[in-house]
């Protein structure tokens, strides 16, 4: 007699099953960022691969690296000069690992990706464009009769993946120190694990990199390199997610989901005792935005650029 064969689950997708149902009764699970007085407008895009499509107005445009195809000195230099010609008054580059002519480490070990252009990095003309490498910069947005600050940091590197520049091996935890704490938007090349990150046979983020963020906690996360993955996101990363992402990522069992269990149960005592409102008041709310404006096979358009008004 035929029978129906059986979905059997190994423990680790068992337990990330159990600790996405514990989620969903997160009192705080679907809240929204509200906009500040002085809000600011930022205009996110990323992998743009030698095109240069229309761009929003807004006061600050952040591009998330692969700013070129091949990355050759006269390729950015080109792109470059598109990028600085926008109207915002500030504007942030990464790069990314199409972005060679950056990576001058990557270049003596691959001579040949310079294709036969002699000038480096040093000599490429940033104009107006400010360009961030394990860097900070912080921005003073004219609003008008009042300003507002505002601390990027960006980094360009992501997990190995071929052979191209600023890459480093995939189990080497690069970014324990490495973004500081006082960041209002981060910019990586490669995404976070889970957010945003998901390709057709897997999450393609670093774990390493989306443990920092649940340590440093920005306003906003702007990446791409995951072209497929475009899209945004917003999250309260608290002790309840973070539990939530260690047991998907199989870093933890059915302890941590029973201590995922505990904390979701003590904030909604929280609610109950001091009601939804101020419970709400005091999560901040973070911005994950895959920026990623082209896809397919041969990197075409897709994509409008993403604005985040914060």
């Amino acid at each position: 007699m035929a029978t129906t064969p059986r979905n059997i689950k190994i423990p680790g997708q068992r337990l990330a099953k159990w600790a996405a149902t514990l989620l969903r009764h997160h009192p705080l699970h679907n809240l929204k960022p509200t906009t500040p007085p002085q809000a600011v407008t930022i205009v996110c895009i990323s992998d743009s691969h030698n095109k240069q499509p229309k761009l929003s107005l807004g006061d600050v445009l952040i591009h998330a690296g692969d700013l070129t195809e091949n990355g050759n000195f006269d390729e950015f230099q080109t792109q470059l000069n598109w990028l600085a010609s926008q109207p915002h008054n500030h504007k942030i580059l990464i790069a990314g690992n199409h972005d060679v002519v950056l990576d001058e480490a990557f270049l003596r070990k691959f001579p040949e990706r310079r294709y036969g252009k002699t000038q480096s990095a040093a000599d490429l003309d940033w104009k107006s464009v400010k360009y961030l490498q394990d860097t900070s910069t912080t921005l003073t947005i004219d609003l008008g009769g009042s300003s507002r600050k505002l601390t990027v940091f960006g980094s360009p590197y992501t997990p190995k993946y071929g052979n191209s520049a600023f890459q480093y091996p995939g189990e080497e935890d690069i970014w324990a120190h490495r973004i500081p704490y006082d960041v209002d938007i981060l910019v990586t090349h490669g995404p976070p694990r889970l957010y945003l990150d998901a390709t057709a046979i897997q999450n393609a983020g670093c774990v390493f990199l989306a443990k920092r963020i649940h340590k440093v906690r920005p306003r906003l996360v702007v990446f791409g390199h995951i072209h497929v993955a475009h899209g945004r996101q917003e999250t309260v990363l608290d002790s309840a997610r973070e539990l939530h992402d260690d047991i998907v990522n199989r870093w933890g069992g059915y302890w941590t989901l029973a201590k995922l269990a505990a904390v979701i149960l003590i904030l909604k005592l929280q609610v109950l005792l001091l009601g939804l409102q101020k419970v709400q008041n005091r999560a901040q709310v973070t911005t994950f935005v895959n920026a990623s404006i082209v896809g397919g096979s041969d990197n075409e358009l897709k994509n409008e650029p993403t604005v985040v008004v914060i």
